[in-house]
């Protein structure tokens, strides 16, 4: 049996080669108590994370159901707007020819201001021929 250089060079003794492997699993054995507190951090963590996305699911499914529910109610406003769409579609069909009549740089409040003046117009108008036919009265009467 040939024995290797580096036992040669070194001078390997039964004795030496027990404390090397004494030595080699008291190292293995500490990186294994390591790796057992690593474990039990990780698994820690595993159990917080798994609360975490029971969480985060019963969320989801909250959000599932409000958003089905805003989907209904988007629905229901769809065909009220449909309904109300309908139900204008006649006046909107008279607004191009109103809008031809009504003179160009008249708004509302113009157009209502000349109907209400012209509406005093009217009523002074009438008074004036009301009082005038009143005083021809009066003088038929005084002859």
């Amino acid at each position: 049996m040939t024995v290797p250089a580096q036992e040669k060079s070194t001078g390997w003794r039964p004795g030496r080669k027990i404390k090397q492997l004494t030595n080699a699993v008291l190292n293995l054995d500490e990186t294994l108590s390591r790796l057992d507190v690593i474990t039990e951090r990780l698994l820690l963590v595993l159990e917080k994370l798994d609360t975490t996305l029971s969480k985060l699911d019963t969320s989801l499914t909250t959000l599932n159901s409000s958003l089905d529910s805003l989907d209904s109610s988007l629905g229901r406003l769809d065909n009220v707007l449909e309904n109300a769409d309908w139900m204008l579609s006649p006046a909107q069909s008279l607004r191009k020819p109103l809008k031809r009549l009504m003179p160009r740089g008249s708004t509302k409040e113009s157009i209502a201001a000349k109907e209400a003046a012209e509406g005093a117009d009217a009523a002074e108008t009438t008074e004036a021929a009301s009082g005038s036919e009143k005083s021809s009265s009066d003088k038929k009467t005084k002859k």
